[in-house]
């Protein structure tokens, strides 16, 4: 490894030898010792100092960066507490080396006990995977990706008031996905500050070059204000639909809020609506909870299915929620294969 710290100035040889986590020691080394340009070093630490713990509502993510940052985030936080592989908008990379799944494994433990974002995001950033991937990053680039850690991270903060779980309930996901359930008392109309979708607007060029049909064409809106389709992944990617949802969705810059539409508990799952057909005409095979408990959808028998030429509600005669701003878009094949769920595979 070249050693680049005689071309420093005093200055900044004196920071690129600021003391950093080695993950595959749980030791301390000096940042010298990580990288052929301590500059990189010194971008992070200056990255990481200037950080808010809860990003605000806004972005500069191109949709290609928002989908590599988005896998690699979910590799390290996510994957690694769940143990499985969750939705991946890349499915074929590799993020994180294999020698290194322990090491995101030993973070992600530590950050469930402590909490320590700044001690956490300096571990994951001395990880060599990720340091391989920031590299030829800009600063704002890098405090992007920063702050998208920061969300996932928010999944397991003791002020979050949420958090992510294993799910067997979705036959598309085979029966191995997640959700995200709460951990405190939500009143309704309450805001889950800590919790958000990260939206990045498509275009046809985008769309063809990114999405890959029924294999990361899980979470993808449209919104009607603006009449375009757009890329919803971050935390929110988790919700899973419901006919009868705890919770909707509502713009905040490039990010979208989620918002209680009723008092929850803890335990209770948070869970918005996808649209009225969806999952076929009416829902005919959504596999929701609602769906489970009356009867409907998915849940309703082949003679059942035929003979049913009510007015399409999924709520026990009631009305479907109201449309929202944004709505996760209905595609060809999406609804026809079955039961098919978008947003999460988690």
């Amino acid at each position: 490894m070249q050693n680049t710290a005689m071309e420093c100035s005093p200055r900044e040889e004196a920071t690129t030898t600021t003391a950093v986590y080695s993950p595959s020691t749980g030791g301390i080394v000096t940042a010298m010792d990580w990288s052929e340009d301590g500059a990189y070093d010194v971008s992070i630490e200056k990255i990481l100092t200037s950080m808010r713990e809860v990003p605000n509502g806004d972005h500069f993510l191109t949709p290609n960066e928002l989908c590599s940052y988005d896998d690699m985030a979910t590799t390290i936080v996510v994957d690694s507490i769940m143990q499985f592989q969750t939705h991946k908008m890349n499915q074929r990379r590799r993020y994180i080396k294999t020698q290194e799944r322990k090491d995101t494994f030993v973070i992600m433990e530590d950050f469930t006990k402590n909490n320590d974002f700044m001690a956490t995001l300096r571990k994951i950033f001395s990880l060599k995977s990720v340091r391989q991937f920031m590299a030829h990053q800009t600063d704002s680039k890098r405090a992007g990706f920063r702050d998208h850690l920061l969300r996932f991270l928010h999944m397991f903060s003791f002020k979050s008031g949420f958090t992510i779980e294993p799910c067997d309930r979705y036959s598309a996901e085979h029966n191995q996905g997640c959700k995200l359930v709460v951990t405190r008392h939500w009143l309704k109309g309450e805001r889950i500050d800590r919790l958000c979708g990260v939206i990045s607007e498509l275009n046809e060029t985008e769309e063809e070059a990114l999405l890959r049909k029924d294999q990361n064409d899980f979470s993808v809106m449209y919104s009607t204000r603006k009449q375009c389709a757009q890329l919803w992944l971050g935390p929110g990617a988790y919700i899973n639909h419901d006919c009868r949802p705890s919770c909707k969705f509502v713009p905040n810059g490039r990010t979208a809020a989620i918002i209680a539409l009723k008092d929850l508990r803890p335990g209770d799952e948070i869970t918005c609506f996808y649209g009225e057909h969806f999952f076929g005409d009416s829902n005919e095979r959504c596999e929701c909870s609602t769906c489970e408990r009356l009867g409907r959808g998915a849940f309703l028998t082949l003679d059942e299915n035929t003979s049913d030429t009510g007015s399409g509600s999924s709520v026990e005669g009631d009305s479907a929620p109201a449309r929202t701003k944004y709505g996760l878009r209905d595609t060809d094949s999406r609804l026809n294969r079955p039961c098919w769920r978008p947003t999460t595979i988690h």
